[in-house]
């Protein structure tokens, strides 16, 4: 009776320890979900909002322009339909392009410094869970999460933008929106995911890691954005005739200046006020003008680029953050 006793508590022991094994993975996810559970169902409850309005923006938009003439609307056509679906649409893109520094605070603060700074980590560790393991859960829920959130609404607002007559409204319409549109939105996330996981890990701290993140966050992203005009080669026109600075409505211009006789570009100099562009030349020794510019057609191959630049210094901070973990917790 002693022996099969013992041998039966052996193997309960032994199946529970395989099943802890099994499900350990899964039940740290399990775990992160519930701890963060408000935010969660928070985050599900705006991303609903957002799409729904975006949904009803599209309506209002498809809507107004059948019940007008917009071969030729008058501007105040135009002034209506900016001020009326322009504007709201614009200010859900900017909630887009403040995500990443969202993403980056919550995942620093809430999911990994205060664990760290209040030990509470040393539990779950002790619960037949590596610091690996512990890790990856604390990153695979909101990575997934966000993968699939930020694609939905990023879709939808590209679908959305696309219903606006881009055609007959000024140019920076066009190309204001780049931080909302296609992947951007999505990688940018991935780097605020990256960047708070990492700043989390060194810092401990709540309030410092908030502060580490937002910081690090505009120390990357913003080289991103004063090269992302030169991520795709521009479009270049040659001109005896000073160009001007307006051109169609779908271009972004992106710089100007003078030719000399060996075809060397010189960016736009000063040359005083009133004085002629003939003089102006001439004061400069060139033979003619150049317009550096993108048309509507490099905005695929700008949104991508970018997606794909920040994409990459994603990969590399939570490379950083991985090879952290394991050189400080083995």
């Amino acid at each position: 009776m002693t022996t099969t006793g013992s041998t039966t508590t052996g193997s309960t022991t032994t199946g529970a320890g395989t099943f802890l094994r099994k499900g350990r993975t899964r039940g740290a996810a399990w775990l992160v979900l519930r701890r963060h559970r408000v935010a969660a169902w928070s985050a599900l409850g705006l991303l609903a909002v957002l799409v729904g309005t975006l949904v009803w923006l599209r309506s209002g938009i498809t809507g107004y322009t059948a019940g007008h003439d917009m071969t030729h609307p008058t501007d105040d056509t135009l002034r209506h339909l900016s001020d009326t679906y322009g504007d709201p649409l614009h200010y859900i893109g900017r909630f887009l392009e403040f995500l990443p520094l969202l993403v980056g605070a919550f995942v620093a603060g809430p999911m990994i410094a205060r664990e760290l700074e209040s030990g509470t980590y040393r539990v779950a560790w002790t619960q037949a869970i590596s610091p690996m393991r512990w890790f990856a859960a604390k990153l695979a829920l909101p990575a997934v999460a966000l993968l699939a959130g930020v694609s939905v609404l990023s879709a939808t607002y590209a679908w959305t933008w696309r219903s606006l007559p881009l055609e007959h409204l000024p140019g920076q319409w066009w190309w204001r929106n780049t931080d909302m549109l296609g992947p951007v939105p999505v990688a940018h996330a991935l780097l605020g995911l990256a960047v708070g996981a990492l700043a989390g890990l060194l810092v401990r701290h709540v309030l410092a890691a908030l502060g580490a993140t937002i910081f690090a966050l505009q120390v990357l992203l913003l080289p991103v954005q004063w090269l992302r005009d030169r991520m795709v080669a521009p479009a270049t026109e040659l001109s005896r005739e000073m160009p001007g600075l307006i051109r169609g409505n779908t271009d972004w211009i992106v710089g100007r200046g003078m030719v000399d006789a060996s075809g060397g570009h010189l960016p736009e100099p000063d040359c005083g006020v009133g004085v002629r562009p003939a003089d102006c030349l001439a004061q400069h020794h060139a033979v003619g003008w150049y317009l550096e510019y993108h048309p509507g057609s490099h905005m695929q191959p700008l949104l991508w680029a970018e997606a794909g630049v920040c994409t990459a210094l994603a990969l590399l901070v939570a490379g950083a953050a991985v090879w952290l973990m394991r050189r400080t917790h083995p």
